[in-house]
């Protein structure tokens, strides 16, 4: 299709019409948006009409709603666009300092809303390196990414972040490539990100004790317990997973208390360390590679195998008074070299 403006008053009205390339039955159509400013940002109101054979098979018969839904997903990334712009907003000529996480939720909010611009606007250009093993090297690869990708594929929803040191660590849901639980690193330098790892797995449905891989607090707490909490966490992960030493249990654990996210399991430190003894027969833990953490949260990605090939295994943990509560986490088949699109390496 091609569009023709027939109208345009900045901030208050546009319109065009479509004619459809390559169709002989006159097919056309007319947009107008009549935008009127309000206290807090503005109201649009959209009308479009159609006539003709294409829009009637196309439209109408062959996608029933599509139209709407079309609609729909524009003026909600219409508004996911305002709202990255607001991060932005500036006071007295100055772009308003933010935070690192601010930064990262900025560039979540730029993708969804498909602006490049915006998107890249906290990564170094020169320097950014990419180990998602699906994406293309640099800025370039991230640019292709939104431009190429369906707008839906480019939703993704924050629902915890947290920083150590440089690193910033966000845990996401949506969809995206048949994937719907994200984990993220974001590396930064001199204020921008300077290196990014990703890792998703497939949703599931509520596990039998009802959770999902995405729910439970978001908030991180206890900052002054930071340390702490890490050391304890190495001490497990390297006794517990990689020398599969599960003779003191108690030391980590407060009784049966485990809330798990993992689907098809149940709560409970019981029920855990029946899962563990199977998992055992199938993987190997053998090497810790990330092990970052924020007041009682700790994101760990460590090296091993699945039936002998290679995987990524993802944990985060919950602590409360120095012992484990609650755990998210996934394993991610590392994909054929082949397949990858950078050789940056997965972690």
């Amino acid at each position: 299709m091609h569009l023709i403006v027939t109208e345009c008053v900045p901030g208050r009205r546009l319109a065009w019409s479509t004619l459809v390339d390559g169709d002989e039955t006159d097919s056309s159509a007319y947009h107008g948006w009549v935008i009127t400013p309000t206290k807090t940002g503005c109201h649009v109101l959209s009308e479009e009409t159609q006539q003709g054979p294409f829009f009637l098979e196309e439209l109408g018969r062959k996608n029933p709603g599509a139209l709407y839904r079309y609609h729909q997903e524009w003026v909600e990334s219409l508004a996911r666009g305002a709202e990255a712009r607001v991060a932005h907003a500036v006071k007295g000529h100055k772009t308003m300092s933010k935070t690192d996480i601010e930064k990262v939720l900025t560039i979540f909010q730029s993708i969804s809303a498909g602006d490049v611009d915006l998107a890249t606007q906290h990564i170094d250009h020169k320097r950014f390196v990419q180990h998602n093993p699906y994406a293309t090297d640099g800025v370039e690869g991230l640019t292709q990414f939104i431009s190429e990708s369906p707008r839906d594929q480019l939703q993704l929803t924050v629902v915890r972040a947290f920083q150590d040191g440089p690193y910033v660590v966000t845990q996401a849901k949506g969809q995206r490539s048949g994937r719907n639980v994200f984990f993220d690193i974001f590396r930064f330098e001199d204020g921008l990100v300077v290196e990014h790892w990703a890792f998703s797995a497939k949703n599931a449905p509520p596990n039998p004790s009802g959770h999902t891989q995405v729910d439970g607090p978001t908030e991180v707490e206890h900052f002054e317990d930071t340390e702490k909490n890490k050391s304890l966490l190495r001490t497990y992960y390297e006794t517990f997973h990689i020398r599969a030493d599960h003779s003191r249990s108690e030391q980590y654990f407060a009784g049966d208390l485990m809330i798990r996210h993992e689907p098809g399991v149940c709560d409970g430190v019981t029920e855990f360390m029946r899962d563990v003894e199977v998992l055992m027969q199938h993987r190997t833990i053998d090497e810790i590679n990330f092990l970052l953490g924020q007041g009682d949260f700790v994101f760990i990605a460590a090296k091993g195998t699945h039936e002998g090939e290679p995987c990524v295994y993802i944990d985060l943990y919950r602590v409360k008074d120095e012992k484990i509560v609650e755990h998210w986490g996934f394993p991610e088949m590392v994909p054929p070299k082949e397949q990858w699109k950078n050789n940056n390496g997965m972690l």
